[in-house]
């Protein structure tokens, strides 16, 4: 397990919400369970599902 402090915990959150908006991935939809998709561009929405793990973390 990885130990943070709540500063570095607050730039890491800060570095994925730049990562979301640097790749505008607002435009993705949500599934029933709750996971970004988009059958064009699924790397996108990989991308979104990564990111949105990591903020459940911090």
């Amino acid at each position: 397990m990885l130990y943070l402090t709540e500063k570095e915990k607050s730039v890491i959150s800060d570095a994925l919400e730049l990562l979301w908006d640097e790749r505008d991935l607002d435009y993705l939809s949500l599934d029933d369970n709750g996971k970004y998709y988009d059958s064009d561009y699924p790397a996108d929405a990989d991308l979104a599902n990564t990111i949105n793990r990591l903020w459940d973390y911090f």
